[in-house]
């Protein structure tokens, strides 16, 4: 697959189909226009405090802090049922680091030309690119996993704050230049993709008791 690239100064961009090039074009011209009129309807955005904001919502939503509380909570937390729910709560991060990892390999397309790189939290190997976005993936992902899989029951209040936090999130990466347009749709549809994914691989609760005891390296008989 060729790759591409836009927002950059890349050779690869010379490498693109013609047809390509122009969807990427009208690509980096509807962000800068989207971006531009948002923050135009509402100044608060390009300030200090909403560009704080939007940070706060990137680390909140990064690989690692997901990682880190999932084997936290597989240490902690030991019921059957919690078992279950952070057992398949870790497979998914998997699966999605795996595909978003895999896709901006091929692609390797560059992230808007105005992203100030040293500004961006923990940005290693191919997540130096820009599609899909790996944050409007997870953010999908995660929402739809707890409202629909884990916790089905969750209550109005909490299922519109999570939806909304994942909203606020895959909005923010276009509002901060981490991505194009076209680059946090694809990411989240592929978060509904590994939410379908999720499904079909779900984990029973007798494997994730395994699971859990191997991963957590613990002899402790389940609290409930």
């Amino acid at each position: 697959m060729t790759s591409f690239s836009s927002g950059g100064t890349s050779s690869s961009s010379d490498r693109v189909p013609p047809a390509l090039k122009k969807v990427l074009n009208l690509d980096i011209s509807l962000t800068k226009k989207f971006v531009s009129g948002v923050e135009r309807a509402f100044p608060v955005v390009a300030s200090p405090a909403g560009r704080t904001y939007m940070k706060a919502l990137e680390i909140s939503c990064h690989g690692l802090p997901w990682f880190a509380l999932t084997l936290i909570s597989i240490y902690l937390l030991r019921s059957i049922d919690s078992r279950e729910v952070e057992i398949n709560l870790l497979f998914g991060l998997i699966y999605d680091v795996m595909l978003v990892g895999f896709v901006k390999a091929l692609t390797r397309r560059n992230r808007p030309s105005s992203n100030v790189n040293d500004d961006m939290f923990m940005t290693r190997g191919v997540d130096k690119f820009s599609f899909p976005s790996g944050h409007a993936s997870r953010a999908v992902w995660v929402a739809l996993f707890f409202t629909q899989w884990a916790i089905p029951e969750m209550s109005i209040i909490f299922r519109v704050l999570l939806l909304g936090w994942a909203g606020a999130v895959t909005v923010s990466r276009v509002l901060l230049r981490r991505h194009h347009l076209l680059d946090v749709a694809a990411g989240v549809g592929l978060g509904f993709a590994e939410f379908l994914l999720s499904g079909i691989l779900w984990v029973g609760p007798e494997a994730c008791k395994w699971l859990g005891d191997w991963i957590a390296s613990s002899e402790d008989e389940y609290n409930g």
